[in-house]
């Protein structure tokens, strides 16, 4: 039975194989970029590790050497095991996907709103149905949760496999799945809370872009005033002001709201790209743990 990994190393014996050398450097790569807080930066970098986690995952799994090794009859119920895995992660993926689709497009009408300068935002359908949106994802991001909680009490659990620990390429091989399950579970995370819950300290990243976007003196201090770190909460903060008290004779507090959701369609735009192409990525991998049971 095999135990559940570290993610910050998974340590793999020294006669692994290039590929899950690979998968050592890119899940170490991964840890550090974890153990920062969540922003959309750190969440875009996350995804892109993903990406070539899976690839090399695939190329690993697609090894004649590694096919012989866990086709066999006491490794394939493990096998069906990540197949079952790999379904929970595309739902997952393609669910939070769609968030961010949907998010953005709402973003982008908000923007049309703006470039109105409408007097009156507080009854706007656009403001309206993105403030429904963003209570409708929080809801909608905790059962998500729930379903990443339950795959990872799965790896945690362990997988049906036995090992020989003279087996140093089965070894390194259920190391390094082991090692991308958990990974894949801790973007997913990171990804759910930037979705969900503001921090409570400023957002370095959102400072700092836009003060390249705007030279953005007035918006970046505004933002360190405010205490601002999730880009989500600070659109919020904007619009509500708004709301309150009217947009035309606030042209500094429209041009921060503008600013904001500029930034906020960038990285939602980043996002969504990642997600995409580690949606795919899934896709290769399910069709690759398929094609082992079918031989």
């Amino acid at each position: 039975m095999v135990t559940k990994g570290q993610v910050k190393s998974i340590s793999l014996p020294c006669r692994s194989h290039p590929t899950t050398i690979r998968i050592e450097q890119e899940l170490n790569a991964a840890k550090t970029v974890a153990s920062s807080k969540p922003s959309a930066e750190t969440i875009c970098n996350g995804l892109s590790h993903l990406v070539e986690l899976y690839k090399c995952m695939e190329d690993l799994l697609n090894l004649s050497a590694t096919r012989v090794l866990i086709t066999g009859d006491q490794n394939m119920r493990w096998v069906e095991e990540l197949v079952e895995e790999s379904v929970n992660f595309l739902d997952v993926c393609g669910s939070v996907r769609d968030m961010v689709t949907q998010m953005k497009a709402r973003v982008r009408d908000l923007q049309c709103v703006l470039r109105r300068r409408k007097c009156e935002l507080s009854n706007e359908k656009s403001v309206i149905s993105y403030t429904c949106f963003r209570k409708k994802m929080k809801k909608d991001v905790k059962l998500l949760a729930g379903s990443l909680k339950q795959v990872d009490n799965s790896i945690t659990s362990g997988g049906s496999v036995l090992v020989d620990s003279n087996n140093h390429h089965l070894a390194a091989v259920m190391k390094a799945v082991i090692g991308v399950s958990e990974t894949t579970v801790s973007v997913f995370e990171s990804l759910l809370l930037f979705l969900s819950m503001p921090n409570s300290k400023p957002n370095k990243w959102s400072i700092v872009v836009s003060k390249l976007m705007h030279k953005g003196i007035v918006a970046c201090e505004d933002q360190q005033q405010h205490g601002i770190v999730n880009e989500f909460e600070s659109v919020d903060d904007a619009l509500q002001t708004l709301c309150r008290n009217g947009s035309s004779a606030q042209p500094e507090k429209m041009k921060i709201a503008k600013c904001r959701l500029e930034v906020l369609e960038t990285q939602l735009e980043c996002m969504e790209t990642k997600l995409e192409c580690v949606f795919r990525r899934l896709i290769g991998t399910r069709a690759t743990l398929l094609n082992i049971i079918s031989l």
